[in-house]
């Protein structure tokens, strides 16, 4: 039985995966193709870059119009390099002692980034190239898979040279068994690097051979890094961030990390709303991958659109993304308003992280009629979601409205929580219905600190709100009531405030069903008759999507 009930699931999972992304990349594609200028948080307009063009690239780099237009109308996708880009490769290849005039007899050359040409100059110098040219830089995978005597051969590494006494002097913490098979200059620069990098390795990270393997199955750029900055970027990350080896091993994509770019980092953003940046990077190493620019710029995003940098330390993943990235998905939290109404909530920034998925959660559950989509929910792991989906249960645990009202009343969380706790439905309204309830009443003039005292008219239906609203303005109301005063101008805000929830609830007994709308009334019943596709998504735990092995088997179902 559970067999066929997982089968049943897997099933579902597939054509739910294919509406959902559809979807999604159809209202993405909309949003973008609509939005020539877009505003950030702060109502400031971005202009979208300009492309690269001759009179830019001759006026920056030098040379004249006609080269680069002859170099642009060859190679087109020359264009779609950031201009902030373009200018850092540049200035690493003027470092290198490069010319515009060398530059532009392969001008590609530019469209790698500025780590990848210094890494890779750096490589052919500790394999003994003396003279490295621009063509030689841009056939860089070309060069490195050629055998070495061949290399020498075409004179690109001297005669004299011993390459692989060369290379293992690179590493100056660790002394290299002698191996005399890597005497034979017949095999390739790639796979003797690849060799003395796995010694390394072994005596510098006690790896096992199963370790190495993944390594290079997982993580095949590391072959591409010099050996100096491998070795610099593990003394860093021993001795100023007290990694222990082990941990290395478990990340060790920080093997492709830039030494010189994580001491910018230690340098430039030695805090993050007040915790050392060595704690955070050892807490996630991920981070040490993005550049020093890169997470300046994200912090300016977030603080942009007025989300404090505590926010950050709640989920640091958010620093693994690029900063355009996080742009767009700051932007886009303003036109969703289930996700508008979080941007005060301290944990905002996992609707950034994880947007695609809260989106596709978002719509699923609008599907089922369930309106409490917590910010927790959107964001958990697949299986508390799932859970959630399935049980039924329209209901949240009420610390978004909490976060939300402390925000706007200025009063503590904790005495928010003890108030509406009175109310036995009140987790059972979605945060998104208690901002648009309190904008109204604002709206009608009623004051933050009338409203408090009559928070519970919050939870209630704006429609039923209105209607005891105008109730109580005819001329005979005052009298059906029984109130000694002539009309209800007589009465103070907050007086107006408890009858309308009086007038609300008497019509329910007062036993707090007020807050149901007539389509929410029993928007659960037979729940599980009424389920749509399930996304795929959430029937998996592994962390990084879906497994390849379950991918395959789901593609035979």
């Amino acid at each position: 039985m559970l067999r066929g009930s997982q089968t049943q699931a897997l099933l579902l999972a597939r054509s739910f995966n294919y509406i959902t992304r559809g979807l999604t990349t159809v209202k993405k594609t909309a949003s973008k193709e609509g939005r020539v200028k877009s505003k950030n948080g702060s109502g400031f307009e971005v202009p979208v870059e300009e492309s690269l063009n001759p009179n830019y690239l001759a006026r920056t780099l030098g040379s004249n119009y006609r080269t680069w237009a002859a170099a642009l109308e060859k190679h087109p996708e020359l264009k779609t390099v950031k201009r902030k880009d373009l200018l850092n490769s540049y200035e690493t290849l003027k470092s290198l002692k490069y010319s515009v005039d060398d530059i532009v007899t392969k001008p590609m050359i530019i469209y790698y980034g500025a780590s990848t040409l210094s890494n890779r100059h750096s490589v052919l110098i500790e394999c003994g190239f003396q003279n490295v040219t621009i063509p030689t830089l841009f056939k860089y995978i070309t060069v490195i898979n050629k055998p070495i005597d061949m290399l020498k051969g075409h004179c690109y590494i001297p005669y004299n040279v011993n390459v692989s006494q060369r290379l293992a002097a690179c590493f100056t913490d660790v002394q290299l068994p002698n191996d005399g098979q890597l005497a034979d200059e017949s095999i390739t620069l790639k796979m003797l690097r690849q060799t003395l990098l796995n010694a390394y390795l072994r005596e510098r990270l006690q790896m096992e051979d199963a370790d190495l393997q993944k390594m290079w199955r997982v993580y095949s750029r590391v072959r591409h890094k010099s050996f100096r900055s491998v070795q610099d970027i593990i003394e860093l990350l021993t001795t100023v961030f007290k990694f222990p080896l082990e941990r290395i091993r478990k990340n060790i994509f920080l093997l492709h990390a830039d030494a010189d770019n994580v001491r910018r980092i230690l340098r430039e953003i030695p805090t993050i709303y007040g915790q050392d940046i060595r704690d955070i990077g050892y807490r996630r190493p991920k981070i040490l991958m993005s550049t020093c620019d890169s997470l300046k710029q994200t912090l300016q995003h977030v603080r942009s659109f007025g989300i404090s940098e505590d926010a950050v330390l709640r989920c640091l993943e958010v620093l693994t993304l690029g900063p355009d990235t996080v742009l767009e998905r700051l932007r886009d939290l303003n036109e969703i308003e289930e996700f508008q109404v979080l941007g005060s909530n301290p944990r905002v920034l996992r609707l950034v992280h994880y947007q695609n998925k809260a989106r596709l959660r978002l719509d699923y559950l609008n599907q089922l009629k369930v309106r409490c989509a917590s910010l927790h929910i959107l964001s958990c792991g697949s299986e508390i979601f799932a859970k959630f989906a399935r049980d039924g249960s329209d209901r949240t645990k009420g610390r978004d409205i909490v976060v939300y009202l402390g925000n706007i009343l200025l009063k503590d969380e904790q005495v928010l929580r003890n108030l509406l706790s009175r109310h036995p439905n009140w987790c059972h309204v979605p945060v998104l219905h208690v901002k648009q309830c309190l904008e109204y009443l604002l709206s009608k003039r009623f004051k933050l600190n009338e409203i408090f005292n009559n928070i519970h008219l919050l939870l209630y239906p704006i429609k039923r709100i209105e209607e005891k609203l105008l109730q109580l303005q005819a001329a005979e109301a005052m009298e059906e009531l029984q109130l000694p005063v002539a009309d209800v101008h007589a009465l103070s805000n907050n007086e107006i405030l408890t009858l309308i929830l009086y007038l609300i609830e008497s019509e329910f007994h007062f036993t707090g069903d007020g807050i149901w709308t007539e389509q929410h009334t029993h928007h659960v019943e037979n729940f599980n008759n009424l389920l749509p596709d399930f996304p795929e998504s959430l029937n998996k735990v592994y962390k990084y999507g879906v497994r390849p092995s379950e991918k395959l088997s789901m593609q035979h179902l």
